[in-house]
């Protein structure tokens, strides 16, 4: 990827340098003193590592509130046929391969809003290696595709159009672009990762969530670099990991985390607690459950396919969503956008009847609770 090796040398776009331009004040945030204080630290050269929160704090407390958000699936594996997983040993399709004919984010954005959704996440880039951004680390992105439109940018701006906080999705333990087909090593991929993170980071303004996944491939001092980069550029910035729960729901899988992810997998019976004790020290940690909004064949509900089949508003999403709110966790509910570039529309349809129901059980709820005091 001769583009990727050009720019990989341009040093310039250093992690320092990259802190400096989007500090908290460049992108008119407030963070607490300790973060700042360690942003200097990063600045000065010196070694700091940020830590989660050990208490609620005005961005976790938003982020609690959002309740529900909206997971979209698309980038590469959309064009592909069979079982995307099947992707991860075959040869790398060409950037080209990306071609969406009516891409709309924007549609898919103001469904989220009209589906009582406040929060929505995008793939970026999954394990594919594929960026749906600009990206000046690689050829491999929608700069070279069969669409060049910067989906990272549309997403963002139509986000901030509907009133939906923006995140981002990034698979920082497999890329089959640059780490297997590029052979890159270790240093040099996660040099790199480093370098996409930050561009993510820099150029698209505040960013609520960055999702991360594959990070069981990941050593942890890898993942604390990733962890220290975010909190550099933002601080504000809450990191998810995808498969967080360990035994019992009562342990964290990997760490530093701001936010336990569930792939399918829910909080205990009694909930979860935020609360929780790592290497002898309390942390504030909420959690968030990931499903599909669809039941798949070879795409498991994650990535379009031909004819699949949404799930049951009252027997299925409401019962998730309810699931989820009794438990304390937030619901990240996936959908697939097609080959076009569009949320198919019994889709948009299913996740409006969706948004209705809950204004209806929320407004129960609230009834419920005024009757009592």
């Amino acid at each position: 990827m001769k583009k990727q090796q050009s720019k990989i040398n341009r040093r310039q776009f250093s992690f320092t340098t990259g802190a400096a331009i989007a500090s908290a004040a460049c992108f008119g945030l407030s963070s607490a003193a300790g973060d700042e204080t360690k942003t200097q630290a990063y600045r000065q050269g010196t070694k700091h590592h940020f830590e989660p929160a050990t208490e609620r704090t005005p961005a976790i407390a938003r982020y609690e509130k959002y309740r529900l958000g909206m997971f979209i699936h698309y980038t590469m594996s959309t064009f592909l046929d069979g079982p995307f997983w099947e992707s991860f040993n075959a040869p790398l399709p060409p950037a080209k391969k990306y071609a969406p004919v009516n891409l709309d984010v924007d549609q898919w954005i103001s469904t989220a809003a009209r589906a009582e959704m406040r929060y929505a996440v995008l793939l970026a880039k999954h394990h594919l290696g594929f960026s749906l951004w600009d990206s000046k680390q690689t050829d491999y992105d929608v700069a070279n595709s069969g669409n060049t439109t910067d989906v990272v940018s549309e997403f963002v701006t139509s986000c901030r159009k509907h009133g939906i906080a923006p995140g981002l999705f990034y698979t920082l333990g497999v890329d089959a672009a640059h780490r297997r087909d590029g052979g890159m090593s270790e240093n040099q991929w996660y040099d790199f990762a480093r370098r996409q993170i930050t561009e993510l980071l820099t150029n698209y303004g505040p960013i609520d969530v960055l999702w991360l996944d594959a990070v069981h491939k990941v050593p942890p001092s890898r993942l604390q670099e990733a962890y220290d980069t975010v909190k550099t550029l933002q601080p504000n910035c809450l990191v998810a990991v995808n498969h967080g729960y360990g035994a019992n729901g009562r342990r964290i899988r990997f760490w530093p985390v701001d936010i336990i992810g569930g792939e399918r997998s829910m909080a205990p019976s009694d909930g979860h607690i935020p609360t929780i004790k790592h290497n002898g020290k309390k942390y504030y940690i909420p959690m968030e459950t990931c499903d599909t909004s669809a039941v798949g064949t070879f795409s498991k509900g994650w990535f379009w396919e031909p004819g699949e089949q949404i799930k049951e508003v009252e027997r299925e999403l409401m019962s998730l969503y309810n699931k989820t709110r009794s438990r304390q966790t937030n619901l990240l509910l996936n959908v697939a956008i097609d080959r076009k570039g569009r949320l198919p529309e019994p889709t948009v349809q299913r996740l409006l009847e969706l948004g209705k129901a809950i204004r209806k059980f929320e407004k129960k709820k609230r009834r419920d609770v005024s009757s009592k005091t």
